[in-house]
């Protein structure tokens, strides 16, 4: 097995996790949820390779560092294409209103439920789990090593669904179907300390994991 590192820096001015998800063996690496300060996290990722971005969902505070590193490494950002028009507009990416207008240029990459992605040799699966926004997704590391959960679920807490196109039925379900996870796993939130979800028990073949 793939032997992953996962590193998180807190950045912007709401404090997003943005996570660099590492081959320990080839020093690739990607990004997830690149939400400011991209200065910072051009330093982070110091001499290693990164080969895509990740946004667990379009909202202008887990993509605003997408520019900067797109510009240096030459990466594009893969997000749900449900969510792809916030990339561009100030209104739906909620910028606007917070008063800090921002699109990003940055070649945004359709996702869709339950496509694998072979990234630095790592074979991530995306789980469409909307509610936070229509185009929330996760991001599932192999062999039960983890979930990027972005706004979905916090440490004790979800997502606020009083945005734009947040649903909170849509919520509800896609929380359920964190928590039927087998057995649990560390899941890796868009704000704040990380913390677990799933059932404890064996893995069977009728879990949801893929």
């Amino acid at each position: 097995m793939t032997a992953i590192t996962v590193e998180c820096l807190v950045v912007g001015l709401h404090q997003t996790n943005c996570y660099l998800v590492g081959n320990r063996d080839s020093r690739e690496l990607f990004l997830v949820d690149p939400g400011g300060d991209g200065e910072r996290i051009l330093h982070a990722v110091g001499d290693r390779k990164p080969v895509a971005m990740l946004a667990t969902h379009g909202h202008y505070d887990h993509i605003g560092g997408s520019d900067i590193l797109h510009a240096h490494f030459g990466i594009p950002l893969h997000i749900h294409r449900a969510d792809i028009p916030k990339l561009t507009s100030a209104r739906l990416n909620e910028s606007e209103r917070f008063f800090m207008p921002l699109t990003i240029g940055t070649p945004g990459i359709a996702l869709a439920e339950s496509q694998r992605l072979s990234l630095a040799g790592i074979e991530v699966t995306v789980w469409h789990t909307p509610g936070h926004s229509a185009g929330s997704c996760c991001f599932v590391l192999p062999g039960h090593q983890g979930i990027f959960c972005g706004d979905t679920l916090f440490d004790g807490g979800y997502g606020r669904t009083d945005l734009q196109d947040g649903n909170f039925q849509d919520l509800k379900r896609s929380l359920r179907r964190l928590f039927a996870i087998k057995p649990r796993v560390r899941a890796y939130p868009g704000h704040g300390a990380g913390t677990f979800t799933g059932q404890d028990g064996q893995n069977d073949e009728e879990e949801l994991w893929y």
